[in-house]
């Protein structure tokens, strides 16, 4: 499989993150290698703010207005679920063998050759970069986890060891949903969808909101985690490595071991918000990527 018969695809709601979804949109052409010449897909939030900005015309993408169910409201991350879900189907109705899917807060240093899937393939994710919610493996699996893995039929023969990015804490698998490459065909988002929306409603699941907030905020990323076990074999995840969606924004909580040197020894890395400029200072930076990322923030 080439990069470009890739699509890359992430989307932003105008007005608020259009400064993050236009840093992303040039960085992609400048600095992802063959990966500039896939189909580049911008899914923009509907708004009723006339005034709201956008993002600039593009030659490089073409632009989708995600349909979004009303009932979702504001639900933490829901959106995200539902749009990736709409571009694994018009990925799979173009053919595609391959969409990478993408948060906007993201920085691409150089080519992201580890995103290629091979044949016997079905995803490529990174874990999550903390502990968090994540069901540690020395322990039993709580009742929000045991509800989920019901839910989406996974059983203990589905698990296996993974360690989170930072705090280096041995964890059943448990993947960031900021950046994955999966084959639309597999239909593994639109079933994080489906999943999704079968259980965030639940009475049962409700108590655990209430129990603690973080189990609402971070539902959307336990769901995908049931939903790539149930989907697919160990062999068929492939998990990759810290120097994809590397946490800039939690760079002060890890090990100096586990620190790199420069922000160019990264692929790609997450910033969270790019008004916080601690991120811009977490690692020296080597030109050519330098001089890029500060007049790219400085026009942005």
């Amino acid at each position: 499989m080439k990069s470009s018969d890739t699509i890359i695809a992430f989307y932003y709601q105008p007005g608020v993150t259009t400064r993050e979804a236009t840093l992303l949109a040039k960085n992609l052409v400048r600095f992802s290698g063959h990966f500039n010449e896939c189909l580049h897909w911008i899914f923009e939030l509907p708004t009723t703010q006339s005034d709201a900005k956008i993002v600039p015309s593009n030659p490089n993408y073409i632009r989708f207005v995600p349909t979004i169910p009303a009932e979702i409201g504001d639900f933490p991350f829901a959106q995200k679920v539902f749009i990736a879900a709409e571009a694994e189907t018009l990925a799979e109705e173009a053919l595609a063998p391959q969409l990478v899917w993408m948060d906007t807060d993201t920085l691409v240093m150089k080519e992201p050759q580890a995103l290629i899937l091979k044949e016997h393939v079905k995803i490529a994710i990174a874990p999550v970069h903390i502990q968090n919610i994540s069901s540690r493996l020395d322990q039993p699996a709580d009742g929000f986890w045991q509800l989920i893995y019901s839910f989406c039929h996974v059983s203990k023969n589905h698990f296996f060891p993974m360690t989170s990015v930072v705090d280096k804490i041995q964890i059943r698998p448990h993947f960031n949903a900021g950046l994955i490459s999966v084959n639309p065909q597999k239909g593994i988002l639109r079933k994080w969808r489906d999943n999704f929306a079968g259980i965030y409603q639940d009475s049962r699941m409700l108590e655990f909101f209430q129990q603690d907030d973080r189990y609402r905020t971070y539902l959307h990323q336990a769901v995908l985690a049931a939903t790539i076990l149930n989907l697919c074999e160990k062999s068929e995840i492939k998990l990759l490595p810290n120097e994809y969606n590397f946490p800039l924004h939690l760079i002060d909580r890890m090990d100096a071991l586990n620190k790199p040197v420069w922000l160019n020894d990264l692929v790609t890395a997450r910033y969270d918000d790019l008004d916080e400029s601690g991120w811009q200072t977490a690692l020296p930076v080597k030109e050519p990527f330098k001089s890029w990322l500060t007049s790219a923030l400085q026009k942005n």
